[in-house]
């Protein structure tokens, strides 16, 4: 199944297509996901996760076609 994913620039985008997926296993979780892309369950207190733009626990099974996404914070001056 495929993921749409918005993160941080530190993950591993190595796996995704050229329209901006991922394929990963069915019955993938939001932690699994998180390994796959490699980032570290720590930056979750930094980068808050999303699922289709709802903030989820991170046993949700995600579904083909999910959207999973980080909120950056920004700065600005």
């Amino acid at each position: 199944m495929k993921i749409e994913f918005h993160g941080p620039g530190m993950c591993d985008f190595s796996k995704m297509d050229k329209m901006g997926y991922i394929e990963v296993p069915e019955g993938t979780t939001l932690r699994q996901f998180l390994k796959i892309v490699k980032l570290p369950i720590i930056w979750t207190k930094v980068f808050p996760l999303f699922v289709n733009y709802e903030k989820v626990p991170m046993n949700t099974v995600l579904k083909d076609g999910d959207i999973v996404s980080a909120f950056l914070p920004t700065v600005g001056g």
